[in-house]
This record gives structure tokens, C-alpha cells and sequence, in this order.
């Protein structure tokens, strides 16, 4: 018997801050047992890491992963994640200094809050028809980032990098729509109900973060 949500759209923001959370406290523990070494493989760990979120991010809206599952997956995953982006994170912390690294986090927050909160505003199912569009656009940057680990170069990795943040923006719009959406036809019942949505938007807003990132940083150099 499950238990009723009286607030889906706000435990699914709450649960985002904890994955989040759980994210930087991989990146922490990253911090002391992966060798600081692995930052001078920035560029290659950024393509490989991309392409690694990019076929998540298609795993996850293709109903190739349950549409149902427990939030500890996504805790687990989120962790793991942090563990695994510590070395570029560091890179970038390096590259561009904390006070422009935290400028750039902070963008990212409130860029993520103004999309979600438009898309919070209009009607359920308002971005939907955006979906097909986003989703080309999104094999496409995976196309484009397997092509770049063999041709390598700032142009293509910006360019890249630029429509991530274009189509992550929509995504943002979309998930929050397609949220709505659910929670008007009652398809959200109970906790594990949030758990893909989670991880949708935590995909989100760690793709453009990191877009965000490598654009400052091929700016800067």
C-alpha cells in the first residue's frame, strides 16, 4: 500500500537538492582518494563524461530504465557521479579560479530556478511538443561528442557545448511540463513514482553546469 504525495512537485525539488547534495559529497570524497593527477585528463574525462550523461539522459527517456524505481538509486547513482566528475571539477576550480567557479554554479542555480518556475506557470503539458526536437538535438551533441574525441579541438567543443546548454534549457521546460502533466492525470502515486523525474532534472542541471563550465574555461584559455 502506498503512501499519498500532497505535494509532488515539491518533493521532487526537495529530493533534486538532496541528489545534488549527494553529488558534491562524491565530488568531496573524490577529493580524497582519487589521484589529483586524473585533472590533467580534463579535456578527454569531460568528452567521455558527456557521452556517459548523454546516453543516460536517452536511457532515461526512452523507458530504457523503469519509469517506477527506489530514490535510492538515484542517491547511489548521484554519488557516484560526483566520484566520477571530481577531476574535472577540480580541472575547472584550477582553470578558473573558485570565486569564477562558484559564479558559474550560481548561474547555473538560477538559470535552472527561472526555467522550472516559467514552466511551473503554464499549463500542464505546455512544453510537451518540444520533446522529438530536444531529443534529435540530444543524439546529435552525442554524435558530435564521439566525433570529437577523434578530431579533438576547442571550436567543435564549444559549439558542443553551446546547444547543450540550448537543449537543456528545453529539457528543463519539458520535465517540468511532463511533471504537471503526470501529476494532473494521477500518474504519480507514491515516492519511487518521483524517483525518474529526480534524476531527469539532475541531469539537467549537471549537463549545464558542466556546459557552462567548459565554455568559461575554453573562453578563459
Amino acid at each position: 500500500m502506498y503512501k499519498s504525495i500532497e505535494n509532488p512537485m515539491s518533493e521532487i525539488f526537495k529530493y533534486l537538492a538532496i541528489s545534488i547534495l549527494f553529488m558534491f559529497i562524491g565530488f568531496i570524497f573524490g577529493q580524497m582518494f582519487v589521484p589529483i593527477s586524473f585533472a590533467y585528463y580534463a579535456n578527454k574525462i569531460f568528452i567521455l563524461l558527456v557521452i556517459g550523461l548523454l546516453i543516460m539522459s536517452i536511457f532515461s527517456r526512452k523507458n530504457i530504465i523503469p519509469r517506477s524505481f527506489s530514490m535510492n538509486f538515484v542517491y547511489m547513482f548521484t554519488f557516484i557521479d560526483g566520484i566520477i566528475i571530481y577531476p574535472l571539477l577540480q580541472y575547472y576550480l584550477q582553470d578558473l579560479g573558485k570565486d569564477v567557479f562558484i559564479s558559474i554554479l550560481v548561474a547555473t542555480i538560477v538559470l535552472f530556478t527561472v526555467l522550472a518556475k516559467l514552466a511551473s506557470r503554464k499549463d500542464a503539458g505546455y512544453y510537451l511538443g518540444l520533446g522529438n526536437i530536444l531529443f534529435a538535438g540530444l543524439i546529435g551533441i552525442l554524435i558530435a561528442s564521439i566525433i570529437n574525441i577523434f578530431i579533438g579541438g576547442n571550436a567543435l567543443s564549444i559549439v558542443v557545448s553551446i546547444i547543450g546548454v540550448v537543449i537543456f534549457s528545453g529539457y528543463v521546460l519539458y520535465d517540468i511540463s511532463l511533471i504537471k502533466y503526470e501529476i494532473e492525470n494521477g500518474d504519480i502515486k507514491e515516492k519511487n513514482d518521483l524517483s525518474i523525474h529526480v534524476l531527469n532534472l539532475y541531469l539537467d542541471f549537471i549537463n549545464l553546469l558542466l556546459d557552462l563550465l567548459n565554455i568559461s574555461s575554453i573562453l578563459n584559455d
